[in-house]
């Protein structure tokens, strides 16, 4: 092999570790701006999350208090329903206790009516904030999905042209 035939090899090697060299840097680039969009889409989505645990909290809250007042009603249940079984059977003396029992069952009754509306405003605070958080969900899916693509086509591409670029050089 002559010299003149070693030097053309050993340039078109070089070209071609350049040409590698460069074609990676861009998927590197392309990878790169690919996240950074990813993250610029993430952020307002992550803000507006933490808004929305925020007011979860007071929602939870909300529940646990909920849940006391129904704990209290059960213990006044709980004491109730022995004393109407025994005062059963003496008849004259049921409406005196059932006199009695008049404020607790309504303290219950006042107690359920607060309960169903502490549940109905929970559930009308969170039903937007929970439709908000599904449609940027779905639209974050979608848009990592076509940036997923989109660098796949910059491989496949890259990889196409060093393809090329091979049997090329191979064939001279």
């Amino acid at each position: 092999m002559s010299n003149e035939t070693f030097q053309i090899i050993v340039s078109a090697a070089v070209g071609l570790a350049i040409l590698s060299l460069i074609v990676q840097s861009l998927a590197v680039l392309a990878c790169y701006r690919s996240v950074r969009d990813t993250v610029t889409r993430l952020s307002p989505f992550l803000l507006r999350t933490k808004a929305i645990l925020a007011a979860e909290k007071d929602s939870i809250r909300r529940i646990e208090i909920v849940i006391d007042k129904t704990q209290l009603s059960v213990d006044i249940l709980e004491r109730v329903g022995p004393r109407i079984s025994t005062l059963a059977g003496r008849l004259e003396t049921v409406a005196a206790h059932a006199m009695r029992l008049g404020p607790p069952l309504a303290e219950l009754e006042q107690s359920a009516e607060r309960t169903v509306a502490a549940t109905h405003l929970t559930l009308r605070e969170l039903s937007p904030g929970l439709r908000l958080v599904v449609a940027e969900t779905s639209a974050l899916a979608g848009s990592a999905d076509d940036q997923f693509r989109r660098v796949i086509r910059v491989f496949r591409d890259a990889f196409t042209h060093f393809l090329h670029l091979r049997q090329f050089v191979a064939s001279k």
